[in-house]
C-alpha cells in the first residue's frame, strides 16, 4: 500500500489553541487540511495519467493494445486506468487525511525494486504542494485569530 498522510506537527497542541478561538477556527484548518488532501490526490492522479511516457512501447493483450510505458525517472504511465483510480482521500480526524491506494505495486513503482527502476509520482506531487499547504494553513490561523 503506497499512502501519504498529511498530519500537523504539534497539532495537539493546536487544537488545544483553535479551540481557544472557538469551533470556527478548527472548521478553518480542517479545510485547509481537507483542500490540501483533495488536491495531493487529484495531483497523483494526473500525474499517472498524463505525465510523460518515454520509456519502451510494446504489444499487449487482452484487450489488444500498445503500451508505451515510462522511463525510470517519470511518474508511471497509465494502462489500464487501475493504478490511478485506485488512488483514494480519506479523512483520518481532525487536522488529519491520508491519500493512499491499496495497489501493492503502486509502492514499487514509486521506489523501485532490484528489478525497477523508480516511477516516482507521489514524492514529487507532495513536494510540490508543500508550499499551496503552508499558505492555506497561515490563511486558516489569520482567519481564526480574534
Amino acid at each position: 500500500m503506497s499512502s501519504a498522510t498529511i498530519t500537523l506537527e504539534g497539532g495537539d497542541q493546536l487544537a488545544a489553541a483553535l479551540r481557544a478561538y472557538g469551533a470556527q477556527a478548527q472548521k478553518y484548518v480542517d479545510d485547509a487540511v481537507n483542500a490540501t488532501g483533495l488536491e495531493l490526490r487529484g495531483d497523483i492522479v494526473k500525474r499517472y495519467q498524463r505525465g510523460p511516457a518515454s520509456g519502451r512501447t510494446y504489444e499487449k493483450y487482452n484487450p489488444r493494445r500498445t503500451h508505451t510505458a515510462s522511463a525510470p525517472g517519470e511518474a508511471p504511465a497509465t494502462d489500464t486506468g487501475r493504478l490511478a483510480s485506485s488512488v483514494n482521500f480519506k479523512r483520518e480526524g481532525a487536522m488529519s487525511a491520508t491519500v493512499g491506494s491499496e495497489i501493492v505495486y503502486a509502492a514499487m513503482l514509486e521506489f523501485g525494486t532490484a528489478r525497477i527502476a523508480p516511477r516516482p509520482a507521489w514524492v514529487p506531487a507532495v513536494e510540490a504542494i508543500r508550499p499551496k499547504y503552508i499558505k492555506r494553513l497561515e490563511a486558516a490561523l489569520r482567519k481564526a485569530a480574534p
